[in-house]
């Protein structure tokens, strides 16, 4: 499955737009320190892996879950900086500033997890992001 050539002129500006305007909001989120949001995605998506959340799962019923730790899967700092190819030190400063920040928290076994706080704070990138989903998924139809 992929774009079709003939709905590429329809589908490509739709996507590039979106992208930048989701690039730039999270440029001003994250202080100009695009790396920290490459993190912070990495972090997200571990508790949300591929095949293991119901498809049907929305949005709001993944805030409300009380037990989410059938889905998550486990990150430490050198797994986040092999995931994004950003340098070990540099990725465990990042992380070290974005927990200061109340963004995210490390567990005791040295895991890093989104922090609810964090959560809360970045939800409108989150809700930009579905945005930008659905104005492709449109342009896809």
């Amino acid at each position: 499955m992929g774009i079709p050539d003939e709905h590429f002129g329809k589908v490509w500006p739709v996507h590039v737009d979106g992208l930048i305007a989701l690039l730039t909001r999270l440029r001003v989120a994250f202080d100009g320190d695009l790396d920290a949001a490459l993190i912070m995605a990495v972090i997200g998506s571990a508790a949300l892996p591929r095949g293991r959340l119901p498809d049907d799962l929305s949005f709001e019923a993944f805030q409300k879950m009380e037990r989410r730790d059938a889905f998550y899967t486990p990150l430490n700092s050198l797994s986040i900086a092999q995931i994004t190819g950003i340098p070990r030190e540099t990725a465990r400063r990042k992380l070290a500033a974005m927990a200061k920040r109340g963004w995210i928290m490390k567990d005791e076994a040295g895991f890093w997890h989104i922090h609810p706080d964090g959560a809360q704070e970045l939800e409108p990138m989150t809700r930009y992001s579905i945005e930008y989903l659905n104005r492709l998924a449109s342009a896809l139809g």
